[in-house]
Formats: structure tokens, sequence, C-alpha cells
């Protein structure tokens, strides 16, 4: 449980393995192959997905600095778990990170 509100570690590392077995389960591992422009497409839109949920819990848990790392680090290495590529999980990771940087509050 959250102390004063404020999400525990475990909170954001269960959150962010959230956010990753979701790009998971619509875009498969085997899909990183895929350089069509419905694949790109369907990339963006999911990241763009995951990018609000990731602000939506920022602003109603109000991280810090350490906090949002430790969310971005958390959701890279499941990717890499998950089977993706340090490429993709390095870029997926970037997508996620950077909306929550802009979109502080």
């Amino acid at each position: 449980m959250a102390l004063f509100g404020k999400p525990t570690g475990e909170e954001i590392e269960e959150f962010a393995a959230t956010l990753a077995v979701d790009l998971g389960r619509r875009f498969p591992p085997e899909s990183e192959a895929r350089t069509d422009p419905g694949a790109k497409y369907q990339l963006k839109v999911i990241l763009d997905g995951l990018g609000a949920r990731a602000v939506r819990y920022h602003s109603e848990q109000k991280l810090g600095i350490y906090k949002k790392a430790k969310l971005g680090n958390t959701f890279k290495w499941k990717l890499k778990e998950l089977g993706y590529s340090n490429q993709f999980a390095e870029n997926a990771t970037k997508e996620i990170v950077t909306r929550l940087a802009v979109n502080r509050r």
C-alpha cells in the first residue's frame, strides 16, 4: 500500500509490467520484423495509448523523477524479458518516458 498516497516502487513496477504485457499482447515480439506501413501505424497507436495511460497514472500518483525513471526501466526490462530486441525496447521506452516528461503538472 502506498504511504500517504504515494505509490511504492513495487506498485510502479507492477504498473510498468502491465504496460509491457499489454504491448506484448497487442504487438507481439514477432511483429517487430514487420516493416509495412500498417505495422508502423499499429505500433504508433498502441504506444500512444500506453503513453496516455502512463501520463494518467503520473497525474494520479504524482510521480517524481526517480519514480518515472523506475517506471521506464521496469518497462524496458519487461519488454526484453518478453522477447523484444534491445533496440525496440529502447525506442518504445523512449516514447513512454518522453510522454511522461512532456506532460508534467
